[in-house]
């Protein structure tokens, strides 16, 4: 007999009805688009849904602050700075090179069995490494996750990885990015990975795309001197969902589709 799907909502209005009701329970899904394109805004509509559904979510901040995403995020009608505070509903982790100090790196203990430790021929197991930033960041995750029973979890952005020592090796860059994402969703929870694109790029440099179960691409245009905003489901395994290049913009409401107005 097989399992009954369930469905969690992205948040972004009118984006449910087009993709049966949202993302898959317990998948990893994959926001991805070049700089501008709304992907923080996506992911703070599906962290606050969530908030509003009693399902606790967890930020995972690995290039603009905390504080700043808050500051920014201020301006939307859909944000509640009260989840944020005790009882917390929204669990934020500063994983951004400012906030890199605040973790204890005697809190962790390394053995041979330890999970999330890869090694790779040329690069050191130290500080500067990429195994070494996401085996500490994987250790918080999964402290959180369990302390707080978060369900939701968002990691923006994943270019951050790039930024630390993984020896030039993209074979092995994408290896240890499509092993932590998988780590991650083997804590029961939904997970939401942003991704960036830039200078014409087709793909990204971590290989996200191929443990993803969903893709939503972002994307500005320039048309006619104007630029747009438009939306488009790469992939959603088991789901039957919209084909269609979906207009939006940002406004005070955070992510509005225009084609939603068209079709009411």
């Amino acid at each position: 007999m097989f399992e009954q799907i369930t469905r969690v909502t992205s948040g972004v209005p009118y984006l449910d009805a087009l993709t049966s009701g949202g993302f898959i329970k317990g998948t990893t899904n994959l926001v991805i688009g070049p700089a501008g394109a709304g992907k923080t805004i996506f992911g703070l509509h599906f962290l606050l849904e969530g908030a509003r559904r009693n399902e606790n979510g967890l930020l995972v901040a690995m290039q603009e602050p905390p504080w700043a995403i808050r500051r920014d995020a201020s301006s939307f009608s859909f944000f509640d700075h009260s989840f944020f505070a005790e009882p917390e509903k929204i669990v934020m982790l500063d994983f951004t090179p400012s906030g890199w100090e605040l973790w204890d790196p005697d809190s962790l203990t390394y053995t041979e069995e330890s999970e999330m430790i890869i090694e790779a021929e040329g690069v050191p197991y130290d500080e500067t490494s990429l195994p070494t930033f996401l085996h500490k960041v994987f250790y918080h995750i999964s402290q959180v996750v369990e302390e707080k029973k978060i369900e939701r979890v968002v990691i923006d952005p994943l270019a951050a990885f790039q930024f630390y020592d993984y020896g030039n090796d993209f074979g092995f860059l994408r290896k240890l990015t499509t092993g932590f994402l998988a780590n991650i969703t083997a804590l029961n929870v939904t997970t939401l990975a942003i991704s960036e694109l830039s200078g014409g790029m087709e793909h990204s440099l971590f290989g996200e795309e191929y443990i993803a179960d969903s893709i939503v691409h972002l994307d500005m245009l320039s048309v006619r001197g104007e630029m747009i905003r438009i939306l488009r489901i790469g992939k959603m395994r088991a789901t039957n969902h919209t084909t269609q290049t979906l207009r939006f913009e940002i406004n005070h409401h955070g992510i509005t589709f225009l084609d939603s107005e068209d079709r009411d």
